[in-house]
């Protein structure tokens, strides 16, 4: 008799780290988008319809009824990331399919956010450009004056959100000797307590900061969470910062805000749409320091975090239970074994 052998599958929606490649090639064919762009709907849906496994590398492929429909050998969703707003958990979990996440960012992106407060508090974006441009050496004097920039060390921080990255923000704003204040529904009263955090409300936190950074989830109650109202709340001074999701800002108010002076100014690395329009009037604002969303993009977090996903995948598609589930009910449709490693 003859034994069909069948080949697992796994598909990569976009680059990631060698090493979670040389993890997935250990147990099953592995197909990358190495185009270095995200695919089209049409092509996603026809790359995923003989995989195992799919590995969701950003939130641009939704992994709706549709992608489901049209994947049916999926046993795990895998998203290379902390949030996995893109995928549909219960209909996923109806199905009797995994979905994993990749919670390993967070002092990564507590980094990035800290780097924003001091490059907009210190105008570094504007001081790079007057050095490369002659300005500096033309006219040293005036230079100094028109980037003279605001206190980090000793000012206020408010922090929306205080998950992980909320956590590992206070700590580094703890050695800047700042007052930190909090507005999270769930009081983490035991890193709060430790790291000297003052629970308020959203209007107070608006009101008595001097940055506000933006660490909460995109649910239906955060989507445009900051707008016109809440920014008026600020000090005409703060600088608002977000490496969470661009649409709990309101952009357009954003914007508004920050050319008629409502606010001091804005660090974002993350947008409504991304990447934002070539005619977005944030890339025309010297108030606001712009990154491509690199809150995760380190060397060693990128490999990590590949490291991560994929092995996660490989104990998922053995039948065992991965380490970062996220939909446990999943566990009353399939027996999902803890693995040992």
């Amino acid at each position: 008799h003859r034994v069909e052998v069948v080949c697992l599958k796994v598909f990569v929606t976009q680059r990631i780290h060698p090493k979670g490649i040389e993890i997935l090639e250990s147990v099953a064919q592995v197909t990358l988008n190495d185009s270095g762009f995200p695919l089209s709907r049409q092509q996603f849906l026809k790359e995923i319809s003989e995989a195992d496994a799919l590995i969701v590398v950003s939130n641009y492929e939704i992994v709706d009824r549709e992608a489901l429909d049209a994947a049916p050998r999926l046993k795990v969703i895998a998203r290379h990331g902390v949030v996995y707003d893109n995928v549909d958990i219960a209909e996923a979990t109806n199905r009797g399919i995994c979905v994993t996440c990749c919670p390993v960012h967070s002092p990564t992106v507590a980094d990035m956010t800290f780097a924003l407060i001091c490059t907009a508090a210190r105008r570094i974006h504007l001081a790079d450009q007057a050095v490369r441009n002659g300005r500096w050496a033309t006219n040293p004097g005036a230079i100094r004056d028109q980037l003279t920039g605001v206190d980090v060390t000793g000012s206020t921080l408010g922090i929306i959100g205080f998950g992980r990255i909320g956590v590992e923000l206070a700590k580094r704003a703890r050695a800047f000797d700042m007052r930190i204040i909090c507005n999270d529904p769930v009081h983490n009263d035991v890193f709060g307590r430790d790291l000297g955090v003052e629970w308020v409300t959203l209007p107070e936190l608006l009101r008595e900061s001097d940055f506000v950074s933006v660490n909460c989830s995109l649910t239906r109650e955060t989507y445009h969470l900051i707008g016109t109202k809440e920014l008026g709340m600020m000090k005409r001074s703060a600088i608002i910062i977000n490496t969470s999701r661009g649409q709990i800002i309101d952009e357009d108010a954003l914007c508004r805000a920050l050319q008629e002076g409502v606010i001091g100014g804005a660090a974002l690395d993350v947008y409504s749409d991304e990447p934002p329009s070539i005619y977005s009037p944030l890339l025309e604002l010297d108030n606001v320091v712009l990154a491509p969303h690199l809150g995760s993009a380190t060397v060693e977090l990128r490999e990590k975090m590949a490291r991560v996903v994929a092995e996660d995948v490989v104990r998922a598609l053995g039948g065992w239970r991965p380490i970062y589930l996220v939909n446990l009910d999943v566990m009353k449709i399939r027996a999902l074994p803890e693995a040992v490693d």
